[in-house]
């Protein structure tokens, strides 16, 4: 299987941006099904109570804000928790970095993002596409502001229904034979065309245009109609659902015993584009479950429901909505982003503690066999655990994201009574020079 690494896929990624992807499971023994047996619809929950409140409300001004479901992060594998920690702001065209206490974590400066199955953010400028030159900013492990990037493959798995046999079989992506699935676990199945190679092993071909159903301990359990789908790429489905495309283009979510959680009404969102390492920028899909929350698009607004198929809140309340991590999610209302709580609180000690320290700059050099990567210093800029960043109240001053410098007072929190006091200037983004490293 070839292996897929970060950097050198980054030359085809600053074209991709907000598209999604379908991929498979990954094979495990066993779902981890944490839903009850009786399901609800909207219809049962239109009249109750919007079950959340405000951390931060609405004050941020940015173009989007970028949250990360991780349904394709490798959790037995899982070497970063950014994606759960930090989102994406996208100010002026450019991406920086924000925690979910509203601290600009890396300034926007960079030209796009990608996410890798580690659960690593990546921003990134491109410097020389043609001789695979690019600056890199991301956050390691220990949730450290640094300017070189992960390398790690992509282990997972696809399945496929032979109707002929009426058996399952799986493959390797970017493989072309398998063998047949014997797991118990219920996995997503596509047409294909089976045959016989060698050493029990199988020619595995897709057919095209394929349609997707579910499978369980070798049977059908959903029946191979659907148009597209998007599944976790390897933690089991009872965890976080299955999201399939019906023919009249609207999604809806099933759990690992076929039974539909959220009707077919649900709308692909291009907000949930994890990038291109992991995405594929033609094909557009929602969200699928956090926890126990998943933000829907119905209709041109957002809403939330359960891991159980109730409505949390109902689809009209936002204009935008995000992944629920740590009991924390950014929303978009009256044209400003903020923060509610849905759930319980969670709180991430390490990424605390880089959110309110700057973290050290360095210069690096990052080069591999096939891509070259020259880094400049990165740059992070912090406020206090109340800052956000508001909209300017100057009727003459156009809206923009104010990053406070270290010496300059943070913004503090808006309240009912009190206006937000807004920073006289922005610390600029400091860049040291590129310099370039031959291709090897």
């Amino acid at each position: 299987m070839k292996k897929l690494i970060c950097s050198a896929l980054s030359c085809v990624m600053a074209a991709a941006m907000l598209a999604g992807c379908s991929l498979p499971g990954m094979e495990q023994d066993n779902d981890d099904t944490i839903m009850s047996d009786s399901y609800s619809t909207e219809a049962d929950n239109t009249e109750q109570a919007q079950n959340y409140s405000w951390i931060i409300q609405p004050s941020v001004s940015a173009d989007n804000i970028i949250s990360f479901d991780g349904s394709q992060v490798n959790p037995d594998d899982e070497k970063n928790t950014a994606y759960a920690n930090y989102s994406v702001i996208r100010l002026d065209g450019k991406c920086g970095l924000i925690d979910y206490k509203g601290n600009i974590v890396v300034a926007p400066a960079y030209d796009d993002y990608y996410t890798c199955w580690c659960g690593e953010i990546t921003l990134f400028n491109v410097i020389d596409e043609k001789n695979g030159e690019y600056e890199y900013c991301t956050i390691d492990s220990s949730n450290q502001v640094v300017n070189y990037v992960a390398d790690h493959e992509d282990e997972s798995s696809e399945y496929f229904w032979d109707s002929s046999s009426n058996k399952v079989f799986v493959k390797k992506k970017n493989e072309t034979t398998g063998t047949e699935y014997t797991g118990k676990k219920t996995v997503v199945v596509g047409e294909a065309d089976i045959s016989e190679a060698e050493n029990d092993e199988f020619f595995i071909e897709p057919k095209e245009n394929s349609l997707y159903g579910l499978a369980k301990k070798g049977e059908l359990i959903l029946d191979i109609t659907y148009k597209d789908y998007y599944a976790p790429a390897y933690k089991g489905a009872g965890l976080t659902c299955i999201a399939f495309e019906d023919e009249n283009d609207k999604w809806g979510y099933v759990g690992s015993d076929g039974k539909t959680i959220i009707d077919f009404k649900c709308d692909s969102d291009v907000n949930s584009y994890c990038g291109k390492v992991i995405d594929d920028e033609t094909v557009s899909h929602p969200y699928l479950f956090t926890g126990d929350y998943v933000p829907v698009l119905v209709n041109s607004s957002y809403g939330y429901y359960d891991i159980d198929g109730n409505c949390i809140v109902k689809a009209g309340e936002f204009e935008q909505a995000r992944p629920v991590h740590n009991g924390r999610a950014w929303v978009r209302k009256d044209g400003l982003w903020g923060v509610i709580q849905i759930g319980e609180i969670v709180e991430d000690d390490t990424a605390e503690e880089e959110s309110s320290s700057k973290a050290e700059t360095t210069t690096t050099k990052w080069s591999t066999t096939t891509t070259t990567a020259s880094s400049t210093s990165a740059s992070t800029v912090s406020t206090s655990d109340t800052a956000v960043t508001t909209k300017k109240t100057e009727a003459t001053v156009d809206t923009e994201v104010t990053v406070p410098s270290e010496t300059e007072t943070p913004v503090t929190q808006p309240t009912e009574t009190a206006p937000v006091t807004q920073p006289t200037e922005t610390a600029p983004v400091t860049q040291a020079p590129i310099e370039t490293v031959p291709a090897q």
